[in-house]
């Protein structure tokens, strides 16, 4: 998974499907779904979202908006959206195998979801487990191996401690620490290292979980990359809404027509959440 190897995340942050989700124009997830009919194909308990998002970067700013699907721990399904019309791109990972679709130019590309491939594609080095991990402000453990401390210093009044918990994966290529107010709740934030030097690769905000029993996803995210000189910030505009998703939109079908080449996003941005158009001071 990820610096191991990848499994996606993200991203990153991703960051990042033709079917199954929405499109521009104000128009509903539900309305715009093309997904088989239920129990026609096989299909999983996840969640989708459409999310507004801005990056930042020494190159300027711009907007975009990305349609998510995942299924934990690392199928994942994103659709990048222009001002008009249908996805700009759709990038579909299930477990160590990738798809990206640029129905503009009739292209695609294949690849392994390797942390190296996803950080050139969404800016953020993580693989397809470590982002759908980052989408829903879980961390990015194996399951059962996170470990929950707690953590004090001394505040501001005499005589008085804040406590707060930290989380963290085990040692491995990268070390993560997540920061929760209460053993077992929602993460506020987390940080992930370079294994040996320790730098960091990036860190995360969380903010403005659903309310209500069952899983509960933060509706706004920001991702800072040190690396980049850059900075991601995605907002909730429909959803998220838990549901059964079919398998079958993780690994879509290559439309007739279409041409595989490298998909190339740019190279002063953060991947490919530049896709609705040129950076803007």
């Amino acid at each position: 998974m990820s610096w191991r190897g990848g499994a996606v995340a993200a991203a990153g942050a991703a960051a990042l499907c033709v079917a199954g989700m929405a499109c521009a124009g104000g128009r509903s997830l539900e309305t715009t779904a093309t997904s088989p009919p239920p129990g026609s194909v096989p299909s999983a308990r996840g969640y989708r979202a459409l999310l507004r998002g801005q990056w930042e970067g020494q190159e300027g700013k711009g907007r975009f908006r990305m349609a998510v699907s995942i299924v934990p721990p690392d199928r994942l399904r994103l659709e990048f959206f222009g001002p008009m019309g249908g996805p700009r791109l759709v990038l579909a990972a299930a477990a160590e195998s990738m798809v990206v679709l640029r129905p503009a130019d009739r292209s695609f590309e294949r690849s392994n979801t390797t942390s190296s491939a996803l950080d050139r594609l969404l800016g953020m080095p993580v693989g397809a487990a470590d982002f759908v991990a980052l989408l829903q402000g879980t961390p990015m453990c194996p399951a059962g191996t996170a470990r929950v401390d707690v953590k004090t210093r001394p505040a501001a009044t005499f005589g008085r401690t804040v406590a707060w918990y930290e989380v963290t994966c085990p040692p491995g290529d990268f070390r993560y620490e997540a920061r929760c107010a209460e053993r077992g709740g929602t993460l506020l934030g987390a940080t992930v290292r370079e294994g040996i030097s320790g730098a960091i690769i990036l860190e995360v905000e969380y903010g403005d979980y659903e309310k209500g029993l069952g899983p509960r996803w933060p509706r706004q995210i920001r991702v800072r990359l040190p690396r980049r000189g850059a900075s991601v910030t995605l907002a909730a505009v429909e959803g998220p809404w838990s549901g059964d998703i079919p398998e079958t939109i993780f690994t879509p079908e290559i439309p007739e027509g279409f041409q595989e080449k490298t998909i190339d996003p740019t190279p002063d941005a953060p991947g490919l959440f530049t896709t609705e158009g040129s950076p803007t001071n």
